[in-house]
């Protein structure tokens, strides 16, 4: 005889479709978020890492990797799925590491964002990623 945790979430039973055109890692990563999204929990914000840090732990403890390679996977699967219903999205062919080309698909628009502009605003949410040094 099981006893049930009172303080544990419960989760609706659910089994999601592979998708095959994903790797391994990749695909658990997007079940993990859309689950935990399609189970009441609210999108992470800018300063809100625990979805991400609960997709890393889960990962890491599934498929045997780096936290480094959770954390790129767990993150890209949050953005995307949290970002479908956004107007805009990235051009990637067409943005380096230091300039990011955002389309407004509403309206056709494209708006070009550079790395020292989008450091910036995260300066303005108090959410900067560490200082860069400068080497001497």
């Amino acid at each position: 005889m099981s006893t049930i945790n009172p303080h544990r979430i419960h989760y609706r039973n659910q089994v999601a479709a592979v998708d095959w055109g994903r790797d391994f890692i990749s695909d658990q990563a997007y079940q993990f978020v859309r689950l935990e999204l399609e189970n009441g929990t609210p999108k992470p914000g800018l300063q809100d890492n625990l979805m991400l840090e609960r997709c890393v732990s889960h990962l890491m403890a599934l498929c045997s990797c780096s936290k480094h390679t959770a954390e790129t996977h767990a993150a890209r699967a949050i953005a995307e799925l949290c970002s479908r219903e956004s107007r805009v999205s990235f051009d990637m062919d067409r943005s380096t590491s230091y300039a990011l080309f955002v389309v407004d698909r509403a309206t056709n628009t494209t708006r070009v964002v550079s790395a020292a502009e989008l450091l910036r605003m995260l300066h303005q949410h108090h959410v900067s990623p560490a200082e860069p040094t400068t080497a001497a």
